[in-house]
């Protein structure tokens, strides 16, 4: 992808903004039950945000059923 791809006004607004929040809410929950420091949360989304790392195998699977939806 060479441009920066960024969501619309109304998509920041609304499912953006909405995903975000129950993000959250599910992380402060997840907190509250284990008892653990933001350290081990913090850890969490690292692992969560590097699926969504152009090189990691998910993402190229992703782009690859997005380019050859028949094949799946």
């Amino acid at each position: 992808m060479t441009e920066k791809w960024t969501p619309s006004k109304e998509q920041s607004q609304g499912v953006v903004t909405r995903s975000v929040d129950f993000l959250l809410d599910e992380l402060n929950e997840l907190q509250d039950e284990l008892d653990c420091p933001d350290e081990y949360i913090f850890s969490l989304l690292g692992a969560i945000r590097d699926r969504w790392s152009p090189a990691s195998c998910h993402a190229k699977m992703r782009e690859l059923k997005k380019a050859k939806p028949e094949v799946f």
